[in-house]
């Protein structure tokens, strides 16, 4: 089948073309991982200064060098053509994989390669601060829960990370970063 042919033919991330800049700034930077059967692929992806196929190389925050989202050809054996997918692979094996022609990772379409069910949620994030943004948000939820419970010491580690996320976002001065800083200030 095409992806069993996919699996054995790739070479991942080898080498590649360069992204033209126009197209680069509207790329996703950070790609999250989660729920998949083979643990090791969860966690946060963020894009590199590499490229190939046109696209960026998506490399894991903690385990970069053995963990990557990548774009790959596949050339059909039949007719010759080039096909490209996406590819999560752990030390150049694929686990996950999704045909698509698109240079930005899909949300939907994955298949199991040698990972294990069950297959990853994938969630794409334009800009980074939309991570921190939602580690936030999550961070306030759990404190004013904690509030529901009087448990002031748990809300307030709650809040405090609330407030760690936002600092690591870029913006402090767009109206996203204001609204959820007052927020979570007035809680803690």
């Amino acid at each position: 089948t095409f992806f069993l042919h996919w699996f054995i033919c790739l070479g991942m991330a080898s080498g590649g073309y360069a992204v033209a800049p126009s197209q680069a700034a509207n790329l996703p930077k950070i790609i999250v991982i989660s729920g998949a059967g083979s643990k090791d692929a969860d966690g946060v992806y963020s894009s590199s200064s590499k490229e190939y196929c046109d696209a960026p190389v998506y490399e894991h925050e903690s385990r970069g060098q053995y963990l990557k989202i990548t774009r790959e050809p596949h050339k059909n054996p039949k007719t010759g053509a080039i096909k490209h997918g996406w590819l999560l692979g752990q030390n150049n094996k694929p686990l996950y994989g999704a045909p698509t022609e698109s240079l930005v990772v899909p949300s939907s379409g994955w298949k199991k390669f040698g990972g294990e069910e069950p297959i990853p949620t994938v969630t794409i994030y334009r800009h980074v601060d939309e991570l921190f943004y939602l580690e936030a948000d999550d961070s306030r939820t759990a404190g004013e829960a904690a509030v529901e419970q009087e448990d002031w010491q748990l809300a307030l580690s709650h809040f405090t990370a609330g407030v760690a996320a936002l600092k690591k976002a870029s913006d402090c001065f767009a109206e996203g970063f204001k609204s959820r800083a007052s927020l979570i200030l007035s809680r803690r």
